[in-house]
């Protein structure tokens, strides 16, 4: 018949393995809580880098290129191709919305509006602007956005999503969700692709 003669070192060890899973546990989900909120600063300060790139590109791409347009969608998540931006918790090209604004010169102030009707191409752009600088269908400006896709023209905030689905309780779901800001950048249209552009219209 066998009889331990160290009860108390078994004990002492049970409580040592109960301690450091409890404690294991805190270290790991304070160290990922880390990462997530390190990921929500970078992706707070990506979404202005995405409209920036966004709106300086379409600036001087012709806007009746859909592929060009594609392309600059793409680049500005920092792509080649379509495509997510990396550690973007699924913000692709399809979230960048980019709007051509006129000037409209009522009023002592002057005010962007959205162009009511698109010119042809960049050529006639110019030509419009050039008979009529406060006109409806002359592009002076280009905006770039971060929007939910499909979303009726509103312009919703995209919803943060943490990369560790345990970590959803920070960023709820829903009307309470966490935003991104939408990062809205405007630049003054330059050549719109105009004269690279070898299409000419009327």
């Amino acid at each position: 018949m066998l009889i331990n003669l160290h009860p108390q070192r078994q004990r002492q060890g049970g409580v040592f393995a109960v301690e450091f899973a409890m404690l294991a546990l805190l270290f790991f989900l304070f160290l990922f809580a880390l990462l997530e909120v390190a990921r929500a600063v970078y992706l707070w300060n990506m979404v202005h880098e995405i409209t920036r790139r966004a709106a300086r590109g379409a600036a001087v791409t012709d806007f009746s290129n859909a592929a060009a347009l594609q392309a600059v969608r793409a680049q500005a998540v920092l792509r080649a191709a379509p495509g997510v931006l990396p550690l973007g918790g699924g913000i692709s090209d399809a979230y960048v919305r980019i709007d051509y604004l006129s000037q409209s010169g009522g009023g002592a102030a002057l005010a962007a509006v959205p162009v009511t009707v698109m010119p042809g191409c960049p050529q006639r752009n110019r030509i419009n602007c050039l008979n009529d600088p406060n006109g409806a269908s002359c592009i002076r400006f280009v905006r770039a956005r971060l929007c939910v896709p499909g979303d009726g023209g509103r312009c919703e905030s995209v919803p943060y999503r943490p990369i560790l689905p345990l970590l959803g309780v920070m960023f709820p779901a829903g009307a309470a969700a966490v935003r991104l800001p939408s990062g809205t950048t405007m630049a003054v249209a330059e050549s719109l692709g105009y004269p690279d552009n070898p299409n000419s219209c009327p």
